[in-house]
């Protein structure tokens, strides 16, 4: 028999293995999830935001553009325009893996927001278990994982997985040096913030549970604290709120440029696309859609929908019978505030709510400790719940995260087809409904022409006068609604789901 000390460490060693064989269980199960669709077109589910950001990423590495200039394919005046309101850090970062090591640029940018996702219910993990137990981490790791949305976009070349990682860095950095962490926890946390808001600025609403974090009442005096000793009094207040304040810093410089740049008077203003100003304006407090019933309705269908599913919604409201949920008010304060500032960003693009994950599935976290503590169900019945939410969150993922829609699938080969015809650099227009994913994947600078589009001839007109020789139209402008004023004479190029027009250069410019 084991002597009492040594068979209490066999049981404790026993529970740390299965404990991390579980939680490498779940990150493999975050990478699974989300890699059926790594080598899948840029198309579907929200593909402008997607080929913007690979525009951006391969415009950069061909030297097309400079770092502090995103640029696209459409054309302004002539020359590739400007995506003056963020500077895409990942979507660099999947540039640059792509310019190192080669293949598809499309499965850098899904591969990068699958390594944020990984990365961030890592450490999401880690977070919540050091606060609050194996069970709350579980929790929470497992809605993130989970959550629809973040399936959907956490394999995507959009910018949201990394917000998420970003998110939980700062936060998880800057309190592990308020409770004794060495020096470099607050240094990276620093640094995953200023990337953080220079990828999207409105992230600067975290400097509210910063503020909090550093001003709580219960964290050590500096001299409790060795490596508080140590730096002679470090810990006080305004170290790390200075060091959140430096943070700020490269994203006020970036605001600055693009300022700078969209300004009437300077002379790349005529080649920016969309600006920072421009969104800015479009969004003014208060939005008359924060009196509107149907905008709650939505955000709440969201939440036990696309966010978290009726079961994680379930334990988030759970997780308000755990006293501590009292410690994330501040970040819910946040995002609140973050809402409203943004309503119809929330409202009509529902990738905006990743960056209300983090709190949420903490929440989440907390209502699975609520419940094993009171119910203390078994293996089989946790087995059950874990197979029941997987299931759901796949009802509502599978289809926009892993299929192409029809009327995408021919935009690919339109695109070759079209590189085949023209030299590199030549404009060309595209119509592909009101997306600019064809434009992406002709790998050609030029225009996307709407359907609708008024006097759509004169429009043609003026491409064809700045250089344009062909007009590329895919999906169901090629076929079942052709638009009238297409005139099949002009057409030399049929493919399956894709038709390719010969620009008229007759004075007048109308296709033949």
């Amino acid at each position: 028999m084991l002597a009492p000390g040594k068979s209490s460490q066999a049981s404790h060693d026993t529970q740390s293995t299965r404990i991390r064989l579980a939680f490498w269980g779940l990150l493999a199960l975050t990478a699974l999830a989300r890699l059926p669709g790594i080598n899948r077109p840029l198309l579907g589910n929200f593909s402008t935001k997607s080929v913007v950001y690979a525009m951006i990423a391969r415009n950069w590495v061909e030297g097309r553009a400079g770092l502090f200039y995103p640029t696209l394919d459409c054309l302004v005046g002539g020359k590739r325009s400007l995506h003056m309101i963020e500077l895409p850090v990942s979507a660099y970062l999947s540039g640059g893996l792509w310019r190192l090591f080669g293949g598809s640029l499309d499965v850098w940018g899904r591969a990068t927001a699958v390594a944020f996702s990984v990365g961030s219910v890592a450490w999401l993990f880690v977070l919540v278990r050091r606060r609050h137990g194996v069970a709350a981490a579980f929790g929470a790791a497992t809605a993130l994982s989970l959550s629809p949305i973040s399936i959907v976009y956490g394999q995507n070349f959009m910018l949201e997985a990394s917000l998420v990682f970003l998110t939980v860095a700062t936060l998880d950095g800057f309190d592990r040096w308020l409770e004794g962490a060495r020096l470099p926890w607050l240094l990276a946390s620093a640094v995953c913030f200023g990337l953080l808001l220079l990828t999207k600025i409105y992230m600067v609403v975290l400097l509210l549970p910063l503020a909090a974090t550093a001003l709580r009442a219960d964290r050590p005096a500096p001299e409790d604290s060795a490596a508080g000793r140590k730096l002679g009094g470090a810990r006080s207040v305004g170290a790390p709120l200075a060091a959140a304040a430096l943070a700020v810093v490269p994203a006020v410089l970036w605001c600055v440029h693009v300022m700078r740049t969209a300004a009437p008077d300077r002379p790349l203003a005529d080649r920016v696309y969309w600006s920072l100003q421009g969104s800015a304006d479009g969004h003014r407090p208060p939005d008359p859609l924060l009196a509107d019933p149907d905008f709650y309705r939505q955000m709440l269908d969201d939440l036990t929908g696309v966010t978290l599913t009726p079961i994680g919604f379930g334990l988030l409201l759970a997780g308000f019978l755990n006293r501590r949920w009292r410690r994330y008010g501040p970040w819910l304060l946040a995002m609140a505030i973050l809402v409203a500032l943004l309503p119809r960003k929330f409202y009509a693009m529902n990738y905006y709510g990743m960056v209300l994950l983090p709190p949420l599935c903490i929440l989440v976290g907390l209502g699975c400790q609520v419940v094993w503590q009171g119910v203390r169900p078994g293996r089989k019945a946790t087995a059950g719940l874990l197979l029941a939410a997987a299931a759901l969150s796949l009802r509502y993922a599978a289809r926009p995260a892993f299929v192409t829609p029809h009327d995408d699938r021919a935009v690919v080969a339109a695109g070759r087809a079209i590189q085949q015809r023209t030299a590199e650099g030549e404009p060309v227009v595209t119509m592909h409904g009101a997306c600019i994913d064809l434009l992406y994947y002709c790998n050609r600078p030029g225009w996307n022409l709407e359907p609708d589009v008024p006097d759509p001839h004169a429009v043609l007109d003026a491409h064809r006068r700045q250089g344009a020789r062909y007009l590329v139209v895919a999906g169901a402008q090629a076929s079942t609604e052709r638009p009238g004023w297409l005139d099949s004479d002009s057409l030399v190029v049929v493919g399956d789901g894709f038709g390719i027009y010969a620009l008229d250069r007759r004075p007048g410019g109308r296709a033949r």
